[in-house]
């Protein structure tokens, strides 16, 4: 007989024992190892008395060491808590970034618990004490919330004071994902591996919420809290993903069909009305960011060519059902404060004073990128049109009063449109440029003739929109300006718009292709190295300005490149 089938080989492959999983369930065990047959087919643990060491008769069991048993070959185990707290105890990592994970995120949630419960007690791991949570607030409605206003302050407010007496999994998880996005990139720097913790947490937390309640308005604004985040920090997959889920919620709520917005309904429940439709232009807003700030992805809008018989109303036609609203437009709304010297946003706390000109905005980006990429292009007379009307509403934002900020959103967005519409007027017959590539990797201009009286009122609009950014530009990167003293705070604080970074990057790939043609800026060099400066700047708070700064500097270096040839 060989040694391979001797009977003391085969004696060694079995446990002098049955497992403490059959004897417990009083079930006939193989005794098989390093598993029995039940253990493995039921996906168990199989341990033995012997094994562990217990004295006969002990039924406690003991401590599962995780490289042991996965060096015998078992199959992995289904509990995850004690790894993750074996991450945050290894020697080689002194500063996990685990420690602002509750474990119990990655783990079964115990049926008996529910999930506001479950949500409310995780709040402390990510976020802190009540104080900690108190300035998360005050810091975002300080903040993001001056320029991205999709919550009615009072009411969340009220709804965090109940929440420590009652759980509440909504008011939680936007916390969360408040927290996020008013962190500076400073206070939590990339790291290698799955990176930002506080990220994961808040997508998990929602994911976790959405799983156990039902859609509701907090969720979708959770929602845009983190599509707005993954945006302005250089997620494009990420916010497109985000952005399709939160067209999706909109959907379910009702919202794409014309009777949830008929004027029985809108003098019946105008306060609800008026802030599902900032949501809604909140998702638009987004979603034309998304797609026109990562050209080079070529992601398509979740918003465009929907086909639909009518419009959802702008937040402010809302207004004449509500108390204490005005009752007029933002034009005249603008002209009124100026003469009393009131502010527009003076009750922005409330649904009846909040006013959000960034939805009109999202309208005018819309309908230019719908335009552009139509079949039958726009006519010149569509595009005057259409650029007088955004014109108009960007002086109107820029000459209203605003307390809380200055709307930098609305009217960064504007510019971006403005450029957008009038960019094809800049390739007349005379003058001989070429299309700004949105990789910015080989731009190559040719001097150009002055454009005719027809062609003027595009360039003359573009010069005028490049002006006003780069005026703007230097004030905030100037270390000898006061401008740019205020603007430190401000945008520490999230209170500058990510926007700003494209509207940048634009102006600087048409001072680029058309600086010394059409445009005929001879200090369009300067310009252009001005705008990477404010970039640098505000790629401290949004990372998205990162990106820019480095396609600029490819495109500046083919185009001088091409002028010494």
């Amino acid at each position: 007989m060989s040694a391979a089938s001797s009977p003391q080989q085969q004696a060694a492959a079995k446990s002098s024992r049955v497992c403490l999983n059959c004897r417990r369930k009083k079930k006939r065990c193989d005794k098989a190892l390093p598993s029995c047959g039940r253990c493995t087919y039921s996906l168990q643990v199989c341990q033995h008395e012997d094994d562990l060491g217990l004295p006969v008769g002990a039924g406690a069991l003991g401590p599962i060491h995780f490289e042991s048993f996965m060096s015998q070959g078992g199959l992995p185990v289904r509990t995850y808590t004690p790894v993750l707290e074996q991450f945050q105890l290894l020697p080689s990592h002194p500063n996990p970034r685990w420690s602002l994970l509750n474990p119990s995120l990655f783990a079964s949630m115990d049926s008996t618990e529910d999930i506001h419960s479950f949500a409310c007690r995780c709040l402390p791991d990510i976020l802190g004490h009540r104080q900690a949570i108190e300035h998360v607030v005050a810091s975002y409605f300080g903040g993001v919330n001056t320029w991205f206003t999709i919550l009615e302050r009072s009411t969340f407010s009220t709804d965090v004071e109940a929440m420590w007496e009652t759980p509440s999994a909504e008011t939680a998880v936007l916390l969360v994902c408040m927290r996020l996005i008013v962190r500076a990139p400073a206070d939590n720097a990339a790291v290698a591996g799955m990176g930002d913790s506080l990220y994961l947490a808040a997508k998990t937390m929602l994911s976790l919420v959405q799983s156990k309640v039902p859609l509701s308005i907090p969720l979708l604004q959770a929602e845009l809290i983190v599509a707005m985040y993954e945006y302005s920090h250089s997620m494009p997959q990420q916010a497109y993903m985000t952005v399709g889920r939160c067209f999706q919620i909109t959907k379910a709520f009702g919202w794409h069909y014309e009777p949830f917005w008929s004027e029985e309904r809108q003098s019946l429940a105008p306060a609800h009305l008026k802030l599902c439709s900032i949501l809604w232009w909140a998702v638009v807003y987004i979603d034309c960011l998304v797609h026109v700030s990562y050209q080079d992805q070529k992601y398509p809008m979740h918003t465009a060519n929907l086909h639909w018989d009518f419009t959802i109303p702008f937040p402010e036609s809302l207004d004449q059902y509500l108390p204490g609203s005005s009752v007029f437009g933002l034009g005249q709304a603008s002209s009124a404060a100026s003469a009393s010297s009131l502010s527009l946003d003076v009750d922005i706390d409330s649904i009846d004073g909040m006013i959000w000109p960034e939805a009109t905005s999202a309208w005018y980006l819309s309908s230019v990128l719908q335009q552009l990429s139509g079949t039958a292009p726009p006519t010149q007379t569509d595009r005057n049109m259409l650029s007088g009307a955004i014109t108009a509403h960007t002086i109107n934002v820029m000459s209203g009063n605003w307390k809380r900020g200055d709307r930098t959103a609305a009217v960064g967005t504007n510019f971006i449109a403005l450029m957008k519409i009038n960019q094809p007027g800049l390739l007349s017959p005379n003058s001989g440029t070429t299309t700004p590539s949105s990789t910015a990797t080989a731009i190559i201009t040719t001097t150009a003739a002055p454009p005719t009286d027809t062609d003027r009122r595009p360039v003359d609009t573009i010069r005028s929109v490049i002006s006003s950014i780069y005026s703007s530009a230097l004030n905030s990167s100037s270390a000898a300006s006061s401008d740019q003293q205020q603007q430190e705070p401000r945008l520490r604080a999230g209170a500058v718009a990510p926007c700003g970074a494209f509207s940048m990057y634009y102006a600087s790939l048409l001072l680029i292709s058309h600086g010394g043609g059409v445009l005929r800026d001879p200090e369009w060099l300067a310009k252009v190295e001005g705008f990477v400066g404010a970039l640098e700047a505000l790629a401290k708070r949004w990372r998205i300005a990162e990106r820019y700064v480095e396609s600029i500097r490819v495109a500046l270096g083919s185009r001088l490149g091409v002028m010494q040839m």
